[in-house]
């Protein structure tokens, strides 16, 4: 008798026995599309890397926030994100790469700012998008985060991100 490997006895052993049983109430939807999840790292984003202005509201420019959110949920982009930063931003750096970024066409980000501004927590201001000081939803997303623990990985992704220079092309999409 030829020796199986364990591949195949695994292929045997679900053919002869094994019945697949779907129970839906235990799938997880996928928090990409969590509206919660979403305007968590939203704020997030906007408190590590947003920046004073002169009405003391935190500002962001929102093509930026598009790139570090998206890479902030998908951990896995950090090194293509790392060699596209540190090549130049050129299309040419990103050819060889299995995970390629296609962080423009994210429609659901789009459509998550467009409820935070209905909300009042962030609004428009030219090219930024800004959250007034007076808004604490920003700052106790933050703080709720750390004191819990929650959204460590996309925390740390944020501010793996503060060490990159980003560049227009790279907020263009080259």
């Amino acid at each position: 008798m030829p020796t199986l490997n364990s591949v195949q006895q695994l292929a045997e052993l679900l053919t002869d026995h094994a019945k697949p049983v779907i129970r839906p109430q235990r799938l997880a939807p996928s928090p990409i599309y969590d509206l919660d999840y979403r305007m968590a790292v939203l704020a997030l984003a906007i408190r590590i890397h947003g920046t004073a202005a002169a009405d003391g509201s935190l500002r962001i420019d929102s093509a930026r926030l598009k790139l570090l959110q998206f890479v902030a949920q998908r951990p896995v982009l950090m090194p293509v994100v790392t060699r596209w930063a540190t090549k130049g931003a050129s299309k040419e750096s990103l050819l060889g790469s299995s995970q390629r970024l296609r962080y423009m066409g994210d429609g659901t980000f789009d459509h998550v700012v467009d409820f935070m501004i209905a909300n009042g927590i962030v609004r428009w201001d030219g090219k930024y998008l800004a959250a007034s000081s007076s808004n604490s939803y920003i700052s106790s997303v933050l703080k709720a985060s750390e004191e819990t623990g929650m959204f460590a990985s996309e925390r740390a992704m944020l501010l793996e991100l503060k060490s990159l220079r980003i560049t227009n092309a790279m907020l263009e999409g080259q």
